[in-house]
């Protein structure tokens, strides 16, 4: 078994993880959170690079992918967790 079987589940975690540290020390600083998906995107390129070993399209792709992966997930477990009362 091999780690880069796993690369997107993997780096999507890791991903999700560093957001949740720096969501408040550092995103509420620059005034919002919009900024949130762009970061995930290029952190999910920067470990898929390194994680792999060498630069392609499709492992550009793939960490574009997790790394939006990883801020849907944020907002799966916040409406799951806590649903919004505007509906």
């Amino acid at each position: 078994m091999d780690i880069t079987e796993y690369v997107a589940v993997t780096v999507m975690a890791a991903v999700w993880i560093i957001i949740q540290i720096l969501k408040k020390p550092l995103f509420e600083k620059l005034n919002g959170n919009d900024y949130i998906p762009i970061f995930a995107a290029l952190l999910g390129i920067v470990f898929v690079f390194w994680i792999n070993g060498e630069v392609t399209f499709p492992l550009f792709l793939e960490g574009i992918a997790s790394g939006f992966s990883a801020t849907g997930f944020n907002e799966g477990i916040n409406g799951i967790l806590f649903p919004s009362e505007e509906e």
